[in-house]
């Protein structure tokens, strides 16, 4: 079996990566692919991915794609491929880059390991592999993180019958997480906390562009309803019950 190299896409940029893609019976078919920046790179990227899962009648998410993909960022786009296998209804990503020390945080709302360079292109919420794992679970599938052979990370969605495909966990909230009579500006003070680990009302206020005073009050409204509390420091951490809530209300931007 030989693979079929298409020729390299005519975009001089810095960040490129190799689309393979099995289809049932056929050769692989290799498309190189390159951007010019971070930002079009993720959606050039799952662009192209997504083509291939369509072609093949896959059924692998979009949402999850694109999240897995906007973490490549991390890895700085390091010896990047993106396999499409089992009739599109799996997609491995892998990369080259540092890798993820501990996998499992990985997934979770709220753990980020992003430089300042990093945050300087993207969020640094500590939702983009959650988010993943969340649509692909959506979808009956499933999320894995790996390290790959001879350093990085491998990132696998599978759905319906492909071989990683299982279950999601059962949800610690059966009826769902708790609902909170909380402001949209109280949500984003919310999701502050969780990006910053440890803030206090100056903090949030830079971060939100909103007066310190109101950063004061909504932060004690948080502290109220169990999402934040109060630090030795003075400052406010995020709560195990308010980082729940979080990862509700980005799920929530999960189609």
């Amino acid at each position: 079996m030989h693979a079929q190299r298409t020729r390299m896409e005519p975009d001089r940029a810095e960040i490129s990566a190799r689309i393979a893609v099995y289809p049932p019976g056929a050769d692989p078919e290799i498309t190189e692919i390159a951007a010019a920046d971070s930002r079009s790179a993720t959606a050039k990227f799952t662009r192209s991915v997504m083509g291939k899962v369509r072609e093949l009648g896959g059924e692998v998410p979009e949402e999850a794609v694109r999240e897995v993909v906007e973490n490549l960022i991390h890895a700085e786009y390091k010896g990047v491929v993106v396999s499409v296998l089992d009739g599109g209804n799996l997609v491995r990503v892998s990369d080259r880059g540092p890798g993820i020390q501990n996998k499992e945080r990985a997934v979770e709302f709220g753990f980020s390991g992003a430089s300042q360079a990093v945050l300087e292109e993207i969020r640094g919420v500590g939702a983009g592999l959650g988010m993943a794992r969340t649509a692909a679970e959506k979808a009956g599938g499933a999320l894995t993180v790996e390290d790959n052979i001879g350093g990085g990370t491998v990132a696998t969605i599978s759905v319906g019958d492909a071989p990683q495909a299982s279950r999601p966990a059962p949800r610690k909230y059966p009826d769902g997480v708790p609902r909170m009579n909380i402001s949209e500006r109280q949500q984003k003070v919310l999701i502050t906390v969780l990006e910053c680990g440890e803030v206090g009302p100056s903090t949030v206020a830079e971060q939100l562009e909103i007066s310190v005073s109101t950063a004061y009050r909504d932060l004690s409204v948080l502290e109220e309803h169990g999402l934040v509390q109060a630090h030795e420091s003075g400052k406010r951490l995020i709560s195990p019950l308010g980082k729940d809530v979080v990862e509700a209300i980005v799920s929530a931007w999960v189609k």
